[in-house]
């Protein structure tokens, strides 16, 4: 962060609330004003969301997330032949329990690696629109993983999907994203084998039928209450 900026933002911004309650007698609550200087540092790009790497390349089972944030684990069939696939998406919270699930087929999809970021995007998206503000995103692409986290512009066939997911990560309080084994990402990787049967698109919430089991064992793994 640009500290001197944000420094000169935000006694501006005082300043400016200060003479509205002195000239117009208009009083503006503390949360508005702050929301008002980290909306106007993100805007100018003196600050940028939190987004993280957490390389993990040795995780054999899912983790749970911490409290209050939502991990959400992506994974993505790419049939070869027909140039489509399927993207499979599983959102569950710190106790285990599943809050939303996706299936979304595409069309026209390059390659395996075009559909691993699609299948990532679509993660995003979901958790966007269901209004989670904190995400951990768990993914078996390390390639994916890596143009996500890296400050280089992409310039592969995949890069303007990593533009959007990244321009998408910007409206989340916190977002980062971890590689793991296919072992950590079974759930999400069972949903997307069996949504391949689904002709349309499928959204599931608090329950997604295919996957009880699978994820079931991940809640036995931690031995969490029900």
């Amino acid at each position: 962060m640009n500290h001197s900026r944000a420094l000169l933002v935000t006694f501006w911004t005082t300043w400016y609330v200060r003479n509205k309650v002195v000239h117009d007698d208009s009083v503006s609550s503390p949360h508005i004003t702050l929301a008002f200087v980290e909306a106007f540092l993100r805007e100018t790009g003196a600050i940028k969301p939190a987004v993280y790497l957490t390389a993990i390349g040795d995780r054999v089972c899912w983790q749970a997330p911490m409290e209050s944030i939502i991990k959400v684990n992506f994974d993505a069939a790419f049939d070869a032949q027909s140039k489509s696939s399927t993207s499979g998406v599983l959102c569950r919270n710190d106790e285990v329990l599943i809050m939303a699930a996706y299936i979304l087929h595409h069309e026209h999809v390059s390659d395996a690696f075009m559909a691993e970021a699609l299948s990532c995007l679509q993660a995003l998206i979901l958790s966007r629109d269901l209004g989670f503000s904190k995400i951990v995103v768990d993914g078996d692409s390390l390639t994916v993983i890596k143009k996500l986290c890296s400050v280089a512009a992409d310039k592969s066939t995949i890069s303007p999907v990593i533009y959007d997911i990244k321009m998408v990560a910007q409206g989340f309080v916190h977002v980062s994203f971890s590689f793991v084994r296919r072992q950590a990402n079974i759930a999400a990787h069972t949903l997307t084998s069996e949504g391949k049967a689904f002709h349309c698109p499928m959204v599931w919430i608090e329950e997604v039928p295919v996957t009880m089991l699978v994820a079931e064992n991940d809640r036995i793994v931690f031995d969490l209450p029900e």
